[in-house]
């Protein structure tokens, strides 16, 4: 059997080993579903409070703390250690949006929430070229309606990532 690529290579050999912002959109065409992939693989792990998301006109902006899994793990002696970087996905044009909670009296407005992963559901796309976009908690479910042949997912690093061990005022440094 011929060997498969390296899906941790690949994303190094584009995203790079040196920290620097990264901006991503999921394109229109027939790529759309390996950028997910891609997206997928950048937020996975991210976190944010509901609160924070915000609806303007019919564009779902999301400020996100995500793991920057593209650039691998820092090891040190006693660990390993993820830069983490300040983003933004925003999604476009989102008609509805309905939150899904396992328990939800655990869940308030300002609850930390971790990204599992975001996908859209082909199959219940309706005549009037709407389609629900999930986007996946661990414990959650965010369920946006939005408007198909117009839909814009990007993410976009609002600073350069670094380690959480390099903030200022944490004692814990390596």
């Amino acid at each position: 059997m011929k060997r498969q690529p390296e899906f941790p290579e690949l994303f190094r050999k584009h995203f790079g080993d040196t920290p620097s912002k990264v901006t991503y959109q999921v394109r229109q065409d027939s790529n759309r579903f390996h950028d997910l992939i891609f997206l997928n693989s950048l937020i996975h792990d991210a976190r944010f409070k509901r609160e924070q998301a915000i609806l303007r006109g019919k564009r779902l902006s999301i400020p996100l703390e995500r793991d920057c899994w593209e650039l691998g793990t820092v090891e040190h002696a006693d660990c390993a250690e993820l830069h983490i970087a300040q983003a933004r996905l925003t999604i476009s044009p989102v008609i509805k949006i309905e939150w899904r909670f396992e328990n939800k009296t655990e869940f308030s407005s300002n609850t930390e929430l971790w990204l599992q992963d975001i996908w859209l559901d082909r199959q219940a796309t309706q005549a009037d070229d709407t389609m629900p976009i999930i986007v996946n908690g661990f414990t959650w479910q965010c369920v946006l309606t939005v408007h198909e042949p117009d839909l814009k997912i990007r993410l976009q690093d609002l600073k350069t990532p670094h380690l959480h061990s390099e903030r200022k005022g944490d004692r814990t440094k390596h």
